[in-house]
């Protein structure tokens, strides 16, 4: 009990010390003209209510789309809507798509070299049976796996990195 009463009086002596010499210390700053107390305020910045009331939040993200569309609709060319099928989605969907150029046709939609796996050639065979089959195991990689570019997605990145990564070392390890 003793140390209890002991711990307070110690906490009230070390407080009032403190605000003694925080009062000292302040007075010096003023006297010195480092530390002014009457600073201009700032201007009030208007409450949250204030604010809704002075301005309608749907009217104003109303105003902001109409304005994003209205930029969004004078970059884009005016596209000519064709009919595929009596589905509207489905004629929507195939009219936001851009058919392959002729260079992409050549290189086989992939723009330079085409897809790795289309550089991955299996032996085929076809049993007694007459079942035609695959076998990929005694194909090796090529090594010149296309690079990649950088794209602002990072998930895309990532995806392709691993997809275009050499594990061979890797593999060797758990052999």
């Amino acid at each position: 009990m003793k140390s209890d009463i002991l711990l307070t009086l110690i906490r009230e002596v070390v407080k009032n010390e403190v605000k003694a010499q925080v009062k000292e210390e302040v007075a010096k700053l003023i006297k010195s003209g480092a530390v002014t107390l009457n600073l201009p305020k700032k201007p009030a910045t208007p409450t949250l209510k204030e604010a809704i009331k002075s301005v309608d939040p749907f009217e104003a993200a109303t105003n902001a789309l109409q304005q994003s569309r209205k930029v969004i609709a004078s970059t884009q060319k005016p596209q000519i809507k064709k009919e595929f099928t009596k589905d509207p989605m489905i004629n929507e969907i195939l009219n936001m798509t851009t058919p392959f150029t002729s260079a992409q046709r050549a290189d086989g939609g992939m723009g330079s070299g085409g897809s790795v796996l289309d550089m991955i050639q299996p032996q085929m065979s076809v049993d007694e049976n007459g079942w035609e089959s695959m076998d990929y195991r005694e194909v090796n990689v090529p090594s010149n796996v296309p690079n990649f570019q950088l794209t602002d997605d990072g998930l895309q990145d990532a995806t392709m990195k691993a997809l275009t990564r050499d594990y061979s070392e890797l593999v060797k390890r758990f052999k």
